[in-house]
Order: C-alpha cells, then sequence, then structure tokens
C-alpha cells in the first residue's frame, strides 16, 4: 500500500502490509502521548469518520467500541478497539481492531526540535498473494487524519485559554459530523467575507464624507 503527501512530513510503506506517515507536532512527548490516549478527540477529529456510535467500556478509556462509516474509502466499521502501550517501550500508544482488514493503528512519539516527532502506522492483514488483499478497505484517511490532529493541536496551543473555545471544541465541534464541520467552516467563511466587504463599503463611503 502506499501513501501520498504528509500532515507536515511524510508517507510511505515497506515490506510488512502497512502504511505510515510522519509529522512534526510542536506539543511536548507526553502532553502529545496525554492527548492519543483519549479516544473520543482522537477519532473524532478524523475528517473521514463518520462516527455512529464511540462507546468507551472501560474507567481508563483502554477499551471502547467504534462504529463508523469512512468517507475516504467507503467502509462501514463495527470494532472493539483496544489501546495499549507500545511493546517496546517507547513513547505512544496501540490501538488494535478486534475485527477486519485493518488491524491496528500505532502512535509512536519522539523528540523534535520543536516538539514531538509522530508517526502514525496502520497495520493490515497479511496476504500470501498480495494480489488477494481487499484494495477498497485501505484507509485513505490517514493522512488527513493527521493533519487534522496537527492543526487541532497547533489552535488548541494558541488558542485554548481563550473564553469558550474549549467548550466550543469540545461540546460542539468534536461531536460534529465531517459534512457539518465542513458546513460551518463554510458559515464562518461566508460570515469573514461579508465582514470584510462590509468595511470595505463602510471606508468608500467614510471616505466620500471626507471629501464633502
Amino acid at each position: 500500500m502506499s501513501e501520498a503527501g504528509g500532515a507536515n512530513g511524510a508517507a510511505g510503506t515497506g515490506p510488512e502490509n502497512a502504511a505510515w506517515v510522519d509529522a512534526e507536532i510542536p506539543v511536548a512527548p507526553q502532553a502529545l502521548a496525554a492527548f492519543l490516549s483519549d479516544p473520543v478527540a482522537l477519532y473524532r477529529l478524523n475528517p473521514s469518520l463518520e462516527i455512529e456510535i464511540l462507546e468507551v467500556s472501560s474507567a481508563d478509556a483502554r477499551r471502547f467500541r467504534l462504529r463508523a462509516l469512512n468517507e475516504s474509502n467507503g467502509m462501514r466499521y463495527d470494532v472493539t478497539v483496544e489501546r495499549s502501550p507500545l511493546e517496546d517501550g517507547a513513547l505512544g500508544w496501540r490501538y488494535a481492531y478486534d475485527c477486519g482488514f485493518k488491524r491496528a493503528t500505532e502512535f509512536r512519539i519522539e523528540p523534535g526540535r520543536a516538539g514531538s516527532i509522530l508517526r502514525v502506522k496502520e497495520y493490515y492483514e497479511r496476504y500470501a498473494d498480495p494480489g488477494d488483499a481487499p484494495a477498497q478497505e485501505f484507509d485513505r484517511s490517514l493522512v488527513p487524519w493527521i493533519a487534522a490532529l496537527r492543526r487541532h493541536l497547533v489552535r488548541w496551543k494558541r488558542f485554548g485559554r481563550v473564553p469558550f473555545y474549549a467548550w466550543w471544541v469540545q461540546r460542539m465541534w468534536l461531536h460534529m459530523t465531517p459534512r457539518q464541520r465542513r458546513i460551518a467552516r463554510l458559515i464562518w467563511w461566508i460570515g469573514v467575507l461579508e465582514f470584510v466587504v462590509f468595511l470595505f463599503v463602510f471606508a468608500i463611503y467614510w471616505a466620500e464624507m471626507e471629501r464633502t
């Protein structure tokens, strides 16, 4: 499987049936690991995942049920997901799926110059004959997902202390579907454009008033 582009990083494949993307995240490694341990924020930030059920079944959020439509490949998922530390002791998490072609998503964190280097790697079922793999089931949302995670963390770092920003993100934004978020962005940009046009018209009017 191959991926193109990256979230301020690069993506690639290897001999194993996996795909990955690297991204620079301007957040300290421990803080990033804490954020990635929350499946609600983590999976709801995927811009291609229309979540129907995200039901955490353990107090420490290590196990949860996920039922969703992946708009990137048209696949519907209904899986139980289990979070565990990385087996080699590195900083990060592994989210393993109890069924389906995709077996796990791994988040590996290393210190970076401006915060952290995050590698997100997705593992798929291996087939003796690669031609037998169901190509339509490969998740094409990996790169936009990590890009969305990075944007969210950058904005949170910048605006997290602004009044009502945290409430808006946690209570509203994260619970919207991808389509609802696109509509919200469109409405916001239309509002900004209308305000700019108003200022432009007002400036012309004021200039004409000054002349008379």
